[in-house]
This record gives C-alpha cells, sequence and structure tokens, in this order.
C-alpha cells in the first residue's frame, strides 16, 4: 500500500460524496497517514482514522438517517418550527447537535476512540513535534475570539488544556456546527490562556473550509508521500460562480458563500493544489437537506467514487514532485 495524508472539504449532508472517494483512493492502494477535515470532512475523517473500513463507513452512512440530526427538544414535538425559533432566538442555533454528538461518540468509541490520546500516532521517521503527532486534525471555528483552531493542535496553546484529555466527538461536533442550524459547542478552556473557563467552538468551514496545506511542510524538506484533497465541487472557473446579487436574499447568499469560501480559494487557484485534489461532482444535491433518501446517498458514494477513481488514473506522484516541489 502507498501512504498518502487527507485533507477533507466541509459540505454538510453532501458527506456521502467524501465516503465515495474515500473507498476509491482507499480500493486504489492508499493507506490514510494522517487526515484533516472540516465539518462533513471532519465527521468522515474521524471515523476513518479510528480505522471504520470504507465498506463499514458505507454501511454507517447508508443505515443513519440524517433527519434525526434535526434534534429538537422533547418539549417541542408538536410544534416543531417553534423549537427551531426558540432554539434560534436563545440558543444561536435550530438544532441541539446531541443526536449528532452521540451517534459520533458511539462510533468512534466502537472502534477504541474517545479522547484524543486513542488518535495518537507512532511515526519513528517524522519530523512532526509530539503537540501535532495524531492521526486526525479538524478545524473549528473560536467565535468567542475570532481565530482557527486546529484540533487537537492548539488545545494547549489557544485553549490551555491537555489535548490528550479532550473528546473527539466534541470536536469533530464543534467543527460540523454549521451556523444557525446547530447550537455551537462549548469547549473548555484555562481563564489565563482564553480569557474565560471555555469559548464557542463553530463550523470550521466559517474559516476554512478546505485546509489542503494543513500538512505541507514548511522545513525545506521533501514530503515523503503526498497529501490528497477531497472537494465536494466540481472543478469550475471564477466566471462561473458570478451572481448578480439583485435582491437582499442573494446578498445575503453571497455573503455567507464568501465567508465560506473565499479564504481557500487561493488553494484552489493554485496548479500544484488541483493536481493533488479529487474534485467530486455534487450538483443537484444541497448541503443542507437532511432529508437526503437512501437514492441521494447512493448517488453522492458513486458520484466520489467515480472522482476518485478518475483522479488515480490520472496522478503520478513523480510528476507532480517534478513540477511543483520545491525542494
Amino acid at each position: 500500500m502507498a501512504m498518502t495524508d487527507l485533507v477533507l472539504e466541509g459540505g454538510g449532508t453532501k458527506l456521502p460524496g467524501l465516503v465515495g472517494a474515500v473507498e476509491a483512493l482507499s480500493d486504489g492502494g492508499y493507506d490514510f497517514h494522517r487526515i484533516a477535515g472540516t465539518s462533513a470532512g471532519a465527521i468522515v475523517g474521524s471515523l476513518t482514522a479510528a480505522g471504520l473500513t470504507p465498506q463499514s463507513l458505507r454501511e454507517k452512512v447508508l443505515e443513519q438517517d440524517f433527519s434525526e440530526f434535526e434534534d429538537l427538544s422533547p418539549a417541542f414535538r408538536l410544534f416543531p418550527w417553534l423549537g427551531r425559533v426558540q432554539g434560534l432566538l436563545l440558543h444561536k442555533g435550530m438544532y441541539r447537535g446531541d443526536a449528532l454528538h452521540d451517534f459520533l461518540a458511539e462510533a468512534l468509541a466502537d472502534q477504541g476512540v474517545r479522547t484524543w490520546a486513542d488518535l495518537k500516532l507512532d511515526d519513528p521517521g517524522g519530523a512532526i513535534p509530539p503537540e501535532r503527532s495524531y492521526r486526525l486534525v479538524v478545524i473549528v471555528s473560536d467565535v468567542s475570539r475570532g481565530r482557527m483552531l486546529r484540533l487537537p493542535w492548539d488545545y494547549e496553546e489557544a485553549l490551555g488544556v491537555d489535548a490528550d484529555s479532550q473528546s473527539v466527538a466534541e470536536a469533530v461536533c464543534a467543527s460540523a456546527a454549521s451556523p444557525f442550524f446547530f447550537r455551537p459547542r462549548s469547549l473548555p478552556a484555562r481563564p489565563s490562556v482564553a480569557g474565560g473557563t471555555s469559548v464557542l467552538g463553530a463550523d470550521g468551514g466559517l474559516l476554512s473550509n478546505f485546509p489542503v496545506d494543513v500538512f505541507d511542510r514548511k522545513d525545506a524538506k521533501p514530503a515523503r508521500w503526498p497529501t490528497f484533497g477531497v472537494m465536494l465541487s466540481a472543478r469550475h472557473t471564477a466566471a462561473a460562480e458570478w451572481r448578480p446579487n439583485a435582491t437582499t436574499f442573494q446578498y445575503a447568499k453571497s455573503l455567507i458563500s464568501t465567508m465560506l469560501n473565499a479564504h481557500d480559494r487561493r488553494h484552489i487557484d493554485d496548479p500544484s493544489v488541483t493536481e493533488r485534489t479529487v474534485f467530486v461532482d455534487t450538483s443537484g444535491h444541497s448541503s443542507t437537506d437532511f432529508a437526503l433518501s437512501s437514492e441521494d446517498k447512493l448517488d453522492l458514494i458513486a458520484s466520489g467514487r467515480s472522482a476518485g477513481e478518475k483522479f488515480l488514473a490520472h496522478w503520478d506522484w513523480n510528476r507532480w514532485k517534478e513540477r511543483f516541489d520545491r525542494v
């Protein structure tokens, strides 16, 4: 098996597309050394890093009813619209996020993963500092202080807590806490470091939805293996993204899209990134459609698998190094 690091883009309920791409890369002969992800990418990345096989991951995604993640307080069972309004006004998100947390906590525990200590990386030949020696990294937006967290890397420096004692499921849920859909998660912190006993962690996509350079070496030494990225969008041009912004609603949508995507646009415009990225065509699917049918999920998985297979048919590590490796 060849080795690679892997970075998975966020994309809400388009998540099955990531599953198909991971499946194709694994079947194509690749093992994943480290995985980074945001939101949906953090979910798929955490389960993969925990040791779930691509086939088991496929089965788990097909079995899970995504609409169960739209969890409201039982008091609003008869009036869900009222529960959503109450969640937005009082808790910063329509849904509690507890169902997603329980799903992740159980799936990870089945693989023997509860805290970040269970995802420590044993890599004698690597140059990774101890605080970054983990098989998984998830991107979280610290909205209490307006900064990006790369967990578990930033627990000690940014929050003043021991990474190995913190919950993996909680960090992944924070990364997936889409604004206004899910309540932000409270992450413990030391007041002398963070200014309070906790910070609010929300969707990492607010600051970096596709952190493709997170594993790139900064020490002027050649990489031992490539880093592959997986994006939940077909390759497109800037012109195709032009929006009229004729109404206030269109303008609001453009603002949110810019917030989620502009930070990573510089990566996608870089040929050294596009040539190591799997682009999954998820057109026709919404990232907020929690009522995905089995057919929808299978379509997204098939699209991810097809994109992964197409990518591998043209990928050449040596050619990429000749063109883009700066060493």
